[in-house]
């Protein structure tokens, strides 16, 4: 008899279930590898590995690792080669980005590439690849402890670097989610955030390039690009000195064709000049007043959020099987004709306990605590083109009476909603009443507190 099919997915297990649907459809048998920290719905979908009916109860093996073990996840991936006929693997998650195009060079798989899985994965490596499309950037390290590699003396010579072009963006080379990213308004700020840097830092000092944001995702196979997507976002950037996403929308709304086709060809030449092979390329870009289209950063993955499951509510039809079948080595497609607008927004909440999320909506809507229950997202089912404005979703990703923060970063945020209308409808308004739909309620000590409003998507 021969071995059984198998699949490696690469991914966070809370966000898998449409990947995970698919692979059973193909009668392939699902080989996980997934993180072993994480948040408090990370913990609850572990928790549901093995469990009958639950659709992480029938993956057929599971190592949980760290990114950075490339030389245990390659082993174990030799292992599942012995017992099972490999026939693909995907990376749906950041950091098994580079461990998997290593898992794919070594089964002789498609994959995104040595280039690409590297420098997708080094904000710096991207900055110099990728320059001709990027914002002025420089490289600040710091060694160990008693060392410091630029010298305190030579702090003043990088703010001189950006002379009449603050304000400033400092990010951290080793933090992802929009972690540890701060604004400098002018040189005193900025050397005082270089003088602050503990050993063994690693940051990128960068113009902040002002303009309209978008996600642009690609599927590609063996280099050449398919269908194109394109989500606006919105930030808290506005009202905070953070970039936090809290609002993406497709198709966009504040987008015209030309600028279209440029935000495009800018990606089309990034992926080739990446000598991408076969995935998905996630990048960010913002559209500048004087029409520069500018890279932020660059992912050889699928995108974050309900991104995808915005393109499927847009398009009918969910993106994971295309990308299953180009992982797959086979021919794939994908609609690239949207046929109502989508949107996910999150939540505001004043700090504190988390003690209940209401929402009052004509439709019986009910908030899905996933991090209390099933600790996987639930699955997004399209509507049709002329149907009025739905609600599909309200998605809790904390437990009830975890202690919530201030949104600095993306695992700060705890309540999401997603919804959609026709194209000819105005999603503003729809906004509007999605989030006067839903409270969100702290409580610190005896003292209730609630919020909902958080900034929509880019003007």
């Amino acid at each position: 008899m021969g071995r059984r099919p198998a699949f490696i997915l690469f991914g966070d297990l809370h966000k898998i279930g449409p990947y995970l649907a698919d692979l059973d459809r193909r009668g392939l048998a699902v080989l996980l590898v997934s993180g072993r920290g994480g948040t408090s719905l990370a913990r609850r979908a572990r928790e549901m590995l093995g469990k009958p009916g639950h659709p992480l109860g029938a993956v057929a093996d599971v190592l949980l690792t760290d990114g950075g073990d490339s030389a245990g996840i390659a082993d174990r991936a030799a292992q599942w080669a012995e017992r099972y006929r490999v026939v693909g693997a995907l990376a749906v998650a950041e950091v098994f980005v580079e461990p998997a195009a290593l898992v794919c060079d070594l089964l002789a798989l498609p994959g995104v590439g040595p280039r690409a899985s590297v420098v997708c994965r080094n904000k710096a490596l991207q900055r110099r690849y990728l320059e001709h499309w990027s914002p002025l950037s420089v490289l600040v390290q710091r060694g160990g402890a008693g060392t410091d590699e630029i010298g305190r003396d030579r702090y003043r010579e990088v703010p001189a670097r950006f002379t009449d072009r603050f304000p400033t963006v400092v990010k951290p080379l080793t933090l992802e989610s929009s972690m540890g990213v701060r604004v400098a308004r002018d040189e005193e700020e900025l050397f005082a955030l270089l003088a602050g840097l503990g050993p063994r830092s690693e940051i990128l000092v960068e113009e902040r390039v002002s303009g309209r944001e978008y996600n642009v995702d690609t599927i590609v196979v063996d280099g050449e690009l398919l269908t194109t997507m394109i989500t606006q976002k919105g930030t808290n950037e506005r009202s905070t000195n953070y970039f936090v996403e809290v609002a993406h929308t497709t198709p966009p709304t504040n987008l015209d064709p030309g600028e279209k086709r440029r935000i495009e060809r800018t990606h089309g030449s990034v992926v080739k000049r990446l000598r991408f092979g076969t995935g998905m390329a996630h990048a960010e870009y913002r559209l500048t007043d004087d029409g520069r289209v500018v890279l932020m950063e660059i992912a050889a993955r699928p995108p974050g959020d309900a991104c995808l499951p915005l393109y499927e509510l847009a398009t009918g039809q969910p993106v994971e099987p295309a990308l299953i079948d180009a992982a797959l080595g086979g021919a794939t497609t994908y609609p690239g004709c949207p046929a109502r607008r989508a949107r996910q927004l999150y939540f505001e909440h004043t700090p504190g306990r988390l003690a209940e999320v209401r929402v009052d909506w004509p439709e019986p809507v009910r908030p899905r605590w996933l991090a209390d229950t099933t600790g996987i997202w639930p699955e997004f089912r399209p509507t049709g083109a002329r149907d009025p404005l739905r609600l599909h979703e309200v998605l809790v990703l904390k437990r009830r009476g975890e202690q919530l923060g201030a949104i600095t970063d993306s695992s700060g945020r705890a309540v999401t909603a997603v919804f959609d209308a026709p194209l000819d409808a105005d999603i503003d308004v729809a906004e509007m009443r999605v989030r006067d739909a839903v409270t969100v309620v702290t409580r610190d000590d005896a003292l209730e507190t609630s919020g909902g409003r958080i900034g929509g998507a880019d003007a």
